[in-house]
This record gives C-alpha cells, sequence and structure tokens, in this order.
C-alpha cells in the first residue's frame, strides 16, 4: 500500500535554471516551508519549519541536472521528512527537460510495504544511521 500525492507544473527556463529552486533554502522558503535548512548529500540532515509544525528527516539523493542534456532528463532531489508523532514520508522533487521548458514534479509518499520489509536508513552514524522499519510502523 502505497499513500501518495503527485502534482507536475511546467515552469520556463532550463532545469540548470531551475535546480537552486529545489536546493536554495531561500527558494524553498518562497514555497515550501517558511524555513528551510538542507545538508545538500545523501544522509545530510533536513529540517523545515510550516507555520507551528517542524518537520525534520534527511536526504536521500541529491542529482543536479546535466547542462545541455536531451528532453526527459533532469535533477532530482529527494527526502525523508516527519512532523513529530506523524508518519515519515518520501518527497521527490524532480526537474524533467522538456522542448518547452522544464517540468517540476513533486511527490510525497509513504510506502509503507518498503518500510515493513526492510526499514528506512536515517542519518547519524557513517552507515546511514538507525533503521525505522517494522517495530515503528507497526506502532
Amino acid at each position: 500500500m502505497t499513500d501518495q500525492i503527485e502534482r507536475e507544473l511546467s515552469l520556463p527556463g532550463t532545469p540548470e535554471d531551475l535546480w537552486p529552486a529545489l536546493t536554495d533554502p531561500d527558494w524553498l522558503c518562497s514555497w515550501l516551508a517558511d524555513e528551510v535548512w538542507l545538508e545538500l548529500r545523501p544522509g545530510g540532515e533536513a529540517r523545515f519549519r510550516i507555520g507551528d509544525e517542524v518537520r525534520e528527516g534527511w536526504v536521500e539523493e541529491v542529482s543536479p541536472p546535466v547542462p545541455g542534456a536531451e528532453p526527459g532528463s533532469g535533477g532530482r532531489l529527494c527526502f525523508w521528512w516527519q512532523a513529530q508523532d506523524d508518519c515519515a514520508s518520501r518527497v521527490s522533487l524532480e526537474l524533467i527537460a522538456a522542448p518547452d521548458g522544464t517540468i517540476l514534479r513533486v511527490r510525497e509518499a509513504r510506502p509503507l510495504e518498503v518500510l515493513d520489509l526492510v526499514g528506512i536508513p536515517m542519518p547519524g552514524n557513517a552507515s546511514g544511521g538507525e533503521r525505522y522499519g517494522p517495530a515503528l510502523v507497526a506502532a
């Protein structure tokens, strides 16, 4: 079972031009959260404040766009976030080059079957940190 929300938005410009909108905290504060702190590396910490709510998590993937890449390619930032007393969810922000600009695809999902089977690595040590697995999902 997967709970997922997905939205796509067509934007003018190339994925390279729009990459700061996904990775620069000042840009992210203009559309994603009131305050953003990201350590832009796999396993890096992530923190977001939306109103009075704070969501914390970690960065899963940082794949900048390749300059001059063909349509269909782009860049992607994936992170996990969790508000206190809520389930963690995976957020994927993907830039996809299109002939007339760029598509921004935003997905947020709670892939419960993956959490239940393998656990999700969280930051905390060189091996990827603690793993949240069946015990957390069952709680």
